[in-house]
């Protein structure tokens, strides 16, 4: 029996091992890592752990991405984050090749076909077209790579340090790097990167790489190719290393740190210490088991099945650990600074994305690795004076609108992560609510604060497109904010932002029922008619008005989640606001025209409006919808960006039949669960079972412990509470539950308002 054939039955075992015989697939094997690689999901097929640094993947392009639709790969590069909307990390993009390397080696790439990939969790490989096999597996901060090559060839690989995804932006043309060839065996290199959306940033990466065996040929690039060199550095620095012909594959392991070389090479030797390609390859199998067995689901088809953990597969890869294993991180002060044993530091925060839907998730089933999450935000903030907006590495992108930073603390507490400074975090929310000022690159963790705080809302102007949807971003930080400062005992500031947290109904045009824009004079912005797109002058996408940001008025008017019932009355009431809400989920994506588009942040939560309504079912058909329409198990199942798993946690939070609507409060609203049964295992030790009965999708009863449940609000005591157990009763026509003022969720206005 040949050697490559052991290794894939060792490999075929292992899963077997791990998994029980079924008729359903597990949960690890349901995770389909290519959905989302295709459109503009923007996810990645590569290895990697859950929140782990390492993120080896294929790149197809020089923007650091996979894109399904191609069919050549330009390296393996160590960085990325899942599904985000703008180039970042794709740093020293590594790729095998048969032979010296050509003139411009930073070109080079081979072709390849997608019945010759296979991936699953912690796991790529691919057989190029010229007859090299490529396998990565990972640890966290490490990965181990095995490649066959035709024996007759000379095995070739080329380290393209200078070809991180933003490597080729013209504002970026300092960018340097630097790669080294130590010994017989070994390469050490810098990349110095940044710019996420285009937007000033730096962050630097070290790696050290060490083959099982010396190479025999070698040299470096910048300008040219040159043989026998050792070391390389600029803007397109690069190295090659060759070995002669043979039948064995080559064996190579990767580490990285954003401290130096030097802990990049310890994370590698402490991680990966043999060369057991297959050891490092079950351990990852039986990381993503664990994780993913957080929740178990039975029933549905075996396509529900892996849209759901193919969704929470995403949930959990960010936000990504970014301390070293010996405590080292690089601060926003860019000091090297080292944590306690048993703490870890975090970065690369979606947050305006994850607020609504992943953090509480995250929080609720794995509560000690989210106070540490939380805790990193705490430190940036100390290191930085302010909370940072949207971090890569250790620096600011103050990407998107609002204060969001400021939610994800708010929610982390309030789904159960508490393990963190809530102290500290409750100064630094409250700095950023209250106080106007400047932080890293002269940015503003709130930009307009002044006039938010003056006027109770933000006026657009030829500088400010924007002005209403920051205006409904701030009223919803202050809200979130409120709650946490009531929890942890401030009373006063917690009733001053929950009265600012109204500041929407200043932008409320009762009129038209409708979030209308003001100008600097107060007056509701002219010409104006909530049905047309009026373009900005510095127009981005179709469907954004003047006013907003990535989205139009009937988007926002439908984010007041702390307040719906308000909303409804300043809308004129139910009867008034239902017409709204059914034009507005006609459709469920697309950027062409004012509807309901799923993967618009804004958007995620607005198809529970009906309950505040009085109309459950209606939000049990949207929800029903969504999940059986806009979402998919080829490359283009995710309907947009995945946003580090913002979109995906749509899915999720609504197969479970539930979402966390209102930001900073522990709780959900209930929909209507997918499955016959879910279990889920929370992070305290204590499980929550959800079990369905009857066929359709509308709600006629809900039974918590064998009592009915009559209120379709399910707050976090209960949630969070050892052993419980929800009980729906489903049919094919709509019911009743619910459908009262006393089973409504909860509101929160201010007192007098």
């Amino acid at each position: 029996m040949s050697r490559k054939r052991t290794r894939l039955l060792v490999v075929f075992a292992t899963i077997a091992a791990v998994h029980a015989a079924s008729a359903e697939r597990s949960p690890y094997e349901a995770v389909n890592t290519f959905i989302g690689t295709g459109a503009d999901g923007n996810t990645f097929p590569g290895a990697t752990l859950p929140l782990g640094m390492m993120q080896w993947s294929p790149d197809t392009r020089d923007d650091g991405w996979y894109h399904n639709g191609d069919h050549t790969i330009r390296g393996f590069s160590l960085t990325h984050i899942s599904g985000a909307g703008c180039p970042i990390y794709g740093d020293v993009p590594i790729l095998p090749w048969i032979g010296a390397p050509g003139k411009d080696p930073n070109s080079a790439a081979l072709a390849f076909s997608h019945d010759r990939e296979t991936a699953h969790p912690g796991y790529y490989s691919v057989t190029f077209d010229d007859g090299i096999k490529a396998e990565l597996t990972v640890s966290e901060r490490a990965g181990i790579g095995r490649f066959d090559f035709p024996a007759d060839a000379e095995r070739t690989f080329l380290f393209k340090a200078g070809e991180s995804a933003m490597a080729h932006d013209k504002q970026r043309s300092g960018d340097s790097s630097t790669i080294e060839l130590r010994g017989s065996n070994t390469l050490v290199g810098t990349v110095h990167s940044g710019g996420f959306c285009f937007i000033p940033g730096d962050y630097v990466v070290y790696f050290a790489v060490r083959f099982a065996q010396p190479f025999s040929r070698f040299g470096i690039w910048r300008d040219r190719v040159v043989p026998g060199t050792r070391r390389s550095s600029g803007h397109e620095a690069g190295a090659w290393v060759s070995f002669p012909a043979g039948f064995e594959p080559v064996v190579l392991k990767v580490g990285i740190s954003f401290v130096s070389a030097g802990n990049a090479m310890a994370n590698l030797d402490t991680e990966i210490p043999g060369w057991d390609f297959d050891g490092i390859h079950s351990a990852a199998i039986s990381n993503w088991t664990a994780a993913l067995q957080r929740i178990g689901v039975d029933g549905g088809s075996d396509e529900d099945r892996v849209k759901f953990y193919t969704g929470l597969y995403h949930m959990l890869l960010s936000p990504n650990i970014f301390s070293d294993g010996n405590g080292e991180y690089i601060g926003f002060d860019h000091k090297v600074r080292r944590l306690p044993k048993g703490e870890e530091q975090y970065a690369n925060f979606s947050d305006w994305d994850i607020y609504r839907s992943l953090v509480q998730l995250q929080a609720w089933l794995m509560p000690e690795h989210v106070s540490q999450m939380m805790q990193s935000l705490v430190r940036d903030a100390e290191q930085s004076g302010w909370l940072p907006k949207w971090p890569v590495a250790n620096d600011v992108s103050y990407v998107m609108g609002g204060d969001s930073p400021s939610i994800l603390l708010a929610d982390a507490w309030a789904f159960g992560a508490r393990a963190f400074d809530a102290q500290t975090a409750l100064k630094y929310v409250l700095k950023g609510a209250m106080q106007p000022g400047r932080g890293p690159h002269n940015g503003s963790e709130r930009p307009w604060l002044a006039e938010y705080l003056s006027r109770g809302y933000i006026p657009v102007t030829a500088d400010n497109e924007i002005g209403a949807s920051v205006t409904l971003e701030y009223a919803s930080s202050d809200f979130a904010v409120s709650r946490f400062a009531h929890e942890q005992g401030d009373a006063r500031d917690a009733d001053a932002l929950l009265r600012s947290a109204q500041n929407w109904k200043h932008l409320f045009d009762s009129a038209s029922g409708f979030i209308r824009p003001r100008d600097a004079s107060g007056r509701f912005v002219e010409g104006w008619d909530p049905d047309r797109l009026l373009p900005k002058p510095r127009k981005r996408n179709p469907v954004e008005q003047i006013g907003f940001e990535e989205g139009n008025t009937w988007h926002y008017t439908f984010m007041i989640p702390f307040n719906y019932a308000a909303l409804l009355r300043e809308m004129g009431g139910p009867d008034k606001a239902l017409p709204k809400l059914d034009r507005f989920f006609a459709k469920l994506s697309g950027l062409d025209g004012p509807n309901f588009t799923v993967n618009n942040e804004p958007d995620f939560c607005a198809p529970y409006v009906y309950m505040w309504a009085g109309f459950p079912w209606k939000t049990q058909e949207v929800v029903d919808r969504v999940r059986r329409e806009t979402f998919g198990t080829g490359p283009d199942g995710l309907p947009g960006n995945d946003d580090l798993g913002a979109t995906s946690g749509v899915y999720v939070w609504n197969a479970l039949g539930m979402y966390p609507v209102i930001p900073g409060v522990g709780g959900v609203v209930l929909g209507t669960p997918l499955f016959s049964r879910t279990t889920i295992h929370l992070g305290n030790g204590g499980t929550l079972e959800i079990h369905s009965s009857g066929e359709g999708v509308y709600v006629q009863s809900v039974e918590l412990n064998g009592k009915p449940y009559s209120s379709s609000w399910l707050p976090f005591d209960i949630l969070a509470a050892g052993t419980n157990r929800l009980d729906f009763v489903l049919a094919k026509t709509p019911g009743t539950w619910a459908a009262q003022p006393a089973g409504f969720p909860p509101s929160f206005d201010a007192p007098g308002q």
